[in-house]
């Protein structure tokens, strides 16, 4: 069965992006996706939502960790994955570090569809927790509502309670024949 998937690549190189495109296709992927090469073209895309998000790490004219803070700044849980052939371990392990949650290096792309499925399924992961997590909380409040609405009828049965308590001695007080007995 094929995945659709919305993919914002930040790739200065054409080619690589065209690359990364045909091993997510061959994998399976219905795929649509935009490369971006410049932090206008980034904040311009930014305005649609995506589903995973592939970087390089070096440009020319434009860095992976501002394109990473751009997209943060953006959208905290979109997954975002570094694929570079200059990154270093240290550097890789600095960028988990600020929000990417891989790196793959361009002469190891047999990792970049295990990652890529990986990152999906996580922020599905995610986004079903917090999914589940807005409905605990709407259940509190119907419970805290509940509760509220339990202590105001008791409180409203006890005053009618003395209310009928009171009339019923002064409906007992007043002679049969005012009463209509």
């Amino acid at each position: 069965m094929r995945r659709s998937i919305r993919l914002l690549m930040i790739e200065d190189s054409e080619d690589d992006g065209a690359l990364l495109a045909l091993l997510l296709r061959q994998a399976g992927y219905d795929l649509y996706f935009e490369r971006v090469d410049t932090a206008r073209d980034l904040a311009s895309a930014l305005n649609s939502k995506w589903d995973i998000v592939i970087s390089d790490h070096s440009m020319p004219h434009f860095s992976g960790n501002e394109a990473m803070k751009m997209v943060r700044a953006h959208d905290d849980d979109v997954p975002f994955i570094f694929v570079s052939g200059t990154i270093g371990e240290d550097v890789a392990t600095d960028a988990m570090r600020n929000g990417a949650q891989d790196y793959v290096m361009k002469t190891n792309l047999k990792r970049l569809v295990p990652a890529v499925e990986r990152e999906l399924r996580e922020a599905e992961g995610r986004k079903e927790r917090k999914r589940l997590d807005r409905r605990v909380q709407q259940l509190q409040k119907f419970e805290a509502i509940g509760r509220l609405v339990g202590g105001i009828s008791h409180d409203f049965n006890n005053m009618i309670g003395a209310i009928l308590g009171w009339a019923e001695m002064g409906r007992d007080e007043v002679p049969a024949v005012v009463r209509g007995d």
